[in-house]
């Protein structure tokens, strides 16, 4: 990438939206296919809304249900695990979670979900949190039914094992939800939903797809019988509830991708983590909506390469919505750094390679990494199918190259400190695929104003460093935010991640080791932004010739 550095200035606008509650999903444009101009605007200045304040929470009780295997739909191969990770971690914030409220697979029926909501509501006192949370499948439905609140005259729901909608059984829509929600408002009610209702978006056409999609289809379902639930209609604000949904926009679909060898949503996985204690940056044992909003959307997102962008309603506020335990096992500031799950589709070639800092695994599902070899050239692919560069299949300094760059993004993530707001990062140009030539625009701002020391590279493809900022004659600090990065779209192609350090003072000895190209030295990036007063940003863009 050539680059060119610039200070950029324009007015922002203040926008006050009402955010209604209603599913977000994917639909079928394909946006990596040709990206978008946008507005960058940072999405708290059009997200801010007032909610009434509420009691912090007390009492807490959960309901879980992960669903695998349908009668008459695909598969999904993460959601189970979803469930059971949660189920851990809710149990370990001392969340009042029975098993006969957490319905898997054949358990997870229509029926089963109403019988435990209404247990739990029996067992909760006024006042009480309820935690919701639903990893499967979603789904359309082509004709709206009463109330007709749909601009797209098309319900969303999420379905059940023994969905079948010829029967019209197995399923149960947005609106009946709600009318659920609005009937409980004397609890505070948490709805996690891992899934999505619509077919989702490829990003480019040398993609592996091998990932599940948590979205089952769209379906003309017509009701034999009006539902015996309360409906209400979504743009209704309903207070007591925060809904947190895997997307934010209908151009992004909810993929199942690998953590530790297994798959899972991302959604659902760095949930876990936040009960965790990880997304608690001001300590107080209380998990506050913005919070939640912070962790989940800065860490979905880079572990999906911009795939999903978590969305949370209605307002990313100071509300306190989950307690947490007053004993939490503190982050260690020594992270281990794991190895990479690497995939080879020649398995001959394993023995044979000598890389470092790797393990083998035998499905691609499974793979941080996975490298397709054809002939003279090896395609590789990350876990969300994405190509990230091409290599010659004889080249072992290359194939490690990229290894080493994959541990130090993962290095990398373990310094985004929740004491401090994300910084943001906005390509103008979208996020889709970007053709030779083309320039593209980045644009970052600090989260924190006491951070504006700031330490720029870009990490290609195929594991090359670029030093980008400060360079000759640049300040350490910036004067005037947002930073206007310009960069030319060249080769090596494939995946990118520019990387921004925002520091209270200048990170003189990390820029000489970047000025070094020491992107397979993780350990030594790592031991000069530890006990640092800095954030860390990141983010993917992808190109072709």
């Amino acid at each position: 990438m050539h680059t060119h550095n610039a200070y950029f200035s324009k007015p922002i606008i203040y926008t006050l939206l009402f955010l209604s509650l209603a599913f977000q999903g994917c639909n079928d444009k394909p946006v990596r296919e040709s990206s978008q101009p946008r507005q960058c605007e940072r999405p708290e200045l059009t997200r801010q809304i007032h909610i009434p304040p509420v009691p912090r929470p007390s009492n807490q009780h959960a309901l879980v249900v992960g669903i695998n295997q349908y009668q008459n739909v695909s598969n999904l191969k993460g959601a189970v695990n979803d469930a059971k990770l949660l189920t851990q971690a809710l149990r370990r914030a001392k969340v009042q979670l029975p098993d006969e409220r957490i319905l898997l697979d054949t358990q997870a029926t229509r029926e089963a979900f109403l019988k435990a909501w209404h247990d739990m509501l029996n067992q909760a006192q006024p006042g009480d949190t309820l935690i919701l949370t639903f990893s499967g499948h979603g789904i359309q439905q082509e004709t709206d039914t009463p109330p007709l609140d749909e601009l797209d005259q098309k319900d969303e729901g999420l379905i059940f094992h023994e969905f079948d909608f010829k029967r019209a059984i197995g399923y149960i829509i947005d609106d009946e939800l709600y009318g659920l929600f609005e009937k409980a408002s004397e609890y505070q009610i948490v709805f996690l939903v891992d899934a999505c209702h619509s077919s989702g978006m490829k990003r480019s056409t040398a993609q592996v797809s091998e990932q599940s999609v948590r979205f089952a289809g769209s379906f003309p379902i017509i009701p034999t019988l009006p539902s015996s639930l309360p409906t209400t209609h979504q743009e209704e604000n309903l207070p007591h509830v925060t809904l947190i949904t895997a997307v934010e926009r209908d151009t992004l679909k909810v993929i199942e991708t690998s953590f530790n060898g297994k798959l899972h949503g991302a959604l659902s996985w760095y949930f876990a983590e936040a009960l965790d204690g990880k997304a608690n940056g001001n300590q107080n044992h209380y998990l506050e909506r913005q919070e939640l909003d912070a962790y989940l959307r800065e860490n979905v997102r880079r572990h999906t390469a911009q795939r999903q962008i978590p969305k949370l309603l209605p307002a990313a506020d100071r509300q306190s919505v989950i307690k947490l335990p007053s004993r939490i096992a503190p982050t260690s500031a020594h992270p281990n750094i794991p190895e990479i799950a690497v995939y080879i589709n020649d398995e001959k070639t394993i023995v044979d390679k000598g890389l470092k800092q790797v393990r083998f695994v035998s499905s691609a599902q499974s793979a941080d990494l996975r490298f397709i070899i054809k002939a003279q050239e090896t395609e590789v692919f990350n876990r969300t199918g994405d190509k990230v560069t091409s290599l010659s299949s004889s080249a072992l300094k290359q194939w490690q190259r990229v290894i080493d760059k994959e541990r130090l993004l993962n290095v990398l993530a373990t310094q985004f400190d929740m004491r401090r707001k994300p910084i943001w990062i906005c390509l103008e140009e979208g996020d889709g695929l970007h053709q030779a030539g083309t320039k593209l625009h980045f644009n970052i701002e600090p989260g924190n104003a006491n951070l504006n020391a700031l330490t720029l590279f870009n990490l290609a493809g195929d594991g090359q460093l670029q030093f980008l900022y400060p360079q000759h004659n640049h300040p350490q600090r910036v004067q005037k935010f947002p930073y206007r990065l310009e960069m030319e779209v060249a080769a090596p192609y494939g995946s990118d991640h520019l990387v921004a350090v925002l520091c209270e003072k200048p990170a003189i000895a990390l820029q000489r080791l970047l000025d070094e190209n020491w992107p397979n030295a993780p350990e030594k990036i790592l031991s000069q932004l530890r006990d640092k007063s800095c954030q860390v940003g990141q983010y993917a863009f992808f190109s072709s010739e």
